[in-house]
């Protein structure tokens, strides 16, 4: 019996804690810095744009220096 009396209380005490301690932690809790979504779609276009433009000059380099070693006709 005196386990089933623990566990109530402490079900209740759960129960009613958890929206106390939601609240106060949405209270204490700094708002985050507001984010600039231009700057940042600005930078992962750019890292888009240099990562192609790496992979189009490896190809290009792969695809000349195939082109010479073959016997000219």
């Amino acid at each position: 019996m005196l386990n089933k009396r623990k566990a109530l209380i402490g079900y209740g005490v759960y129960t009613i804690g958890k929206p106390i301690a939601k609240r106060r932690l949405k209270k204490k809790a700094p708002e985050p810095p507001p984010r600039n979504k231009k700057l940042i779609g600005g930078v992962a276009a750019g890292v888009a744009a240099l990562g192609a433009a790496a992979g189009g000059l490896l190809f290009w380099r792969k695809r000349r220096s195939g082109s010479e070693e073959s016997p000219a006709s």
